[in-house]
């Protein structure tokens, strides 16, 4: 070899640099057999580093080629940048058949090839698509490629493949999958995204079940990339374990496949539950759009199967599923696994909530509460509804409505009878008992019952109505509607309560005329009442002409009641559900419920005056009516008499007589007998 040393050591540089060495010139130059064998031993170095730098030649190597993907035609090639244009290649390119008598000793196969990926092997496959290993020769990395089968183009247009690509393209996060572009070659539509080195929690759930700790990860790592999915305007619809990963380097959790995704307000997805059946929320099997609390309650379904390595709701089939919901046949995650911290299974019960208000708010939220997970939530965490109640539940359930409705009477019946009892100056004597105050309190209370139930149907039908409205203007109510669920829940309840006072004061003072008319005529019973509401005349007076404005007063009462007491039902519970110290709001809640007590109980107190009918007895002439009586004596009211006295006479008096007739207290509808 001429200038052995020179040209050995510019060898080795072009060797070491990666440039096209020419052989064959190199091996003419030989001077002798020694030369030649160290050529062929620098070639063969040569050729084996040359496998490992060039992505093509990796590709060659691989085993697992894609046969259904399109190689190039006999003939072409590769781009050649154009700094190594003219130069001699030592490998083939793509679609080309090398020979062994060019040095080489490895056998080349077709390669699968898409614009300038190189497709390595099939990693994954879905209903419409599939997803290939494959390198990137442009910037000499690895990539996941997601290609549109040939056989579903028919039933798939090929913009829902774009279109999860433009969803993943909004989000970056270092939880989700990065999407790097999309394109169609040869036919075929995909998107190319980071190709994650590692394992789906399916498989590694396959191996064993995870422990508290190692779930608390995933959890939050998982809500990370959901808060930042749904801040890009996306319900995800499809979170399971199939579809997050483990990254080899780390560990780290990445949320991928939004094929079933939907931009929020999309139209195009109505009544349509898309998603793994057993991870679908109760609501999306009725029928109901997805939401982020659906999502939420994925995230539940994936923490709980990631410790037990089953599912809170099992079926056959989504029908089966919908009903086992319906029957509130839930697995209890104590049940399954009693040795996790009651915080950690407090946690992913509130997600599993079949009511999608009491479930977290948001994804950050869920990740909060799992963050601090070391320490107790049992007083923050609503425990989850009950399962399915027995014959038993029911009975006492009832028992508890009819105690509490004739508890409620019996306070009623005593503030209507003592009411006017003080105001009218009758003596104890003649107070109702025991059973004449729990029926004036049911009779109180039945006008008010009466109101709640048409109240309740209406709320209903409403309720129902909505699912009629066109799909964009319901979606525009929800998302007017979900800023309230921003609002702080201390500073909601004290509107709340505030609202509610301020409506009793309202409704008291516009009516006051009516409550004023009854003590009036206990301090003054023929004079006027001073300065009275609307200019009101004489209490006997007011409340003679009070029945209409009274039907009013509870009328607006009922709706009022019905109002707090749904908002102490519903909607406070809510609200302590999202913060750590419920205190204050329980407080907001008792002052709720006072003011929808006092708002029926106010009404009530001239219902005797205003609305009971007594019986007319005349006595030496003198028209009277029957205020109540003992064994032996009645109590006799001259309601048409000038100061309205009251006196008892014995039932077997002579001069006095029953008529057999009723009339209310101050009507004067009636001729007198």
């Amino acid at each position: 070899m001429p200038g052995r040393s020179d040209d050995l050591g510019k060898l080795l540089e072009l060797v070491a640099d990666g440039e096209s060495v020419d052989w064959d010139e190199f091996a003419k130059a030989a001077p002798d057999e020694e030369s030649r064998n160290l050529l062929r031993q620098l070639r063969l170095v040569a050729e084996v580093a040359e496998v490992h730098r060039s992505a093509v030649d990796r590709v060659v190597l691989a085993e697992d080629v894609i046969a259904t993907a399109t190689p190039l035609p006999a003939g072409a090639h590769w781009p050649v940048p154009k700094e190594h244009e003219g130069q001699r290649r030592i490998w083939p390119q793509v679609g080309e058949t090398p020979s062994r008598d060019r040095g080489g000793s490895v056998p080349a196969a077709s390669l699968g090839v898409w614009g300038h990926l190189l497709l390595v092997r099939k990693i994954g496959e879905g209903s419409f698509g599939e997803v290939y290993q494959a390198h990137d020769t442009w910037l000499d990395h690895p990539v996941a490629l997601k290609l549109l089968k040939r056989e579903a183009e028919s039933r798939v247009p090929p913009s829902q493949l774009l279109h999860e690509a433009r969803k993943l393209a909004r989000v970056r996060h270092s939880n989700v999958v990065t999407v790097h572009g999309a394109d169609r070659h040869n036919g075929r539509v995909g998107f190319w995204m980071d190709f994650v080195d590692g394992e789906t929690l399916a498989t590694r759930v396959s191996r064993g079940r995870l422990s508290a700790g190692e779930a608390l990860g995933v959890g939050q790592e998982t809500c990370r990339a959901l808060a930042a999915v749904h801040r890009a305007n996306i319900i995800h619809r499809d979170v399971k374990a199939q579809n997050v990963m483990r990254a080899h380097d780390g560990g780290r959790i990445i949320l991928m496949d939004f094929g079933a995704g939907q931009f929020v307000d999309d139209p195009t997805v109505v009544g349509r539950p898309q998603g793994t059946p057993l991870y679908l929320a109760p609501e999306l099997l009725r029928g109901s759009d997805a939401s982020v609390q659906s999502d939420v309650y994925a995230v539940g379904v994936l923490l709980y199967h990631l410790v037990t390595g089953r599912f809170p709701v099992e079926g056959a089939s989504q029908a089966a599923l919908a009903e086992a919901h319906a029957r509130g046949e839930r697995r209890r995650l104590r049940d399954e696994r009693p040795d996790l911290p009651e915080s950690f299974i407090a946690t992913v019960e509130r997600a599993l909530d079949p009511d999608p208000e009491r479930r977290y708010t948001s994804a950050g939220e869920m990740e909060a509460r799992l963050a601090g997970g070391s320490r107790s939530t049992t007083a923050t965490l609503p425990a989850s509804l009950p399962a399915a109640p027995t014959l038993g539940d029911y009975v006492k359930r009832a028992a508890a409505v009819a105690a509490g409705a004739v508890g409620l009477a019996g306070v009623l019946g005593f503030i209507a009878t003592r009411a006017f009892e003080t105001a009218l100056q009758i003596e104890p004597d003649f107070y109702l008992g025991v059973g004449g105050v729990f029926s004036v309190g049911a009779q109180a209370l039945l006008p008010f019952v009466a109101f709640w139930v048409v109240c309740a149907a209406v709320a209903g039908v409403v309720s129902a109505l909505r699912l009629l409205l066109p799909h964009r203007v319901a979606a525009t109510v929800r998302q007017r509607l979900s800023v309230l669920r921003t609002v702080n829940p201390a500073v909601m309840a004290t509107v709340i309560f505030v609202a509610g006072a301020l409506a009793w004061v309202a409704l008291t003072w516009w009516y006051a005329d009516i409550v004023s008319a009854l003590w009036a005529l206990r301090q003054n019973p023929e004079g006027s009442m001073g300065a009275q509401p609307s200019g009101a005349g004489p209490p006997w007076e007011v409340l003679s002409q009070a029945n209409r404005d009274h039907a009013w007063y509870g009328g607006h009462s009922t709706v009022l009641s019905f109002l707090l007491g749904l908002a102490a039902w519903r909607w406070f519970p809510r609200l302590e559900a999202r913060v750590d110290d419920p205190s204050t709001l329980r407080l907001m809640k008792v002052g709720t419920l006072a003011v929808a007590f006092l708002t029926v109980a106010l009404p009530v107190i001239t219902r005797r005056a205003v609305w009971e009918n007594y019986s007319v007895a005349v006595y030496d002439s003198r028209p009277t009516l029957v205020l109540g009586g003992t064994a032996q004596e009645l109590l006799l009211y001259a309601s048409d008499e000038a100061g309205r006295p009251h006196f008892r006479v014995r039932r077997d008096d002579p001069r006095l007589r029953l008529t057999g007739e009723t009339r209310a207290l101050f009507d004067r509808s009636r001729s007198s007998p």
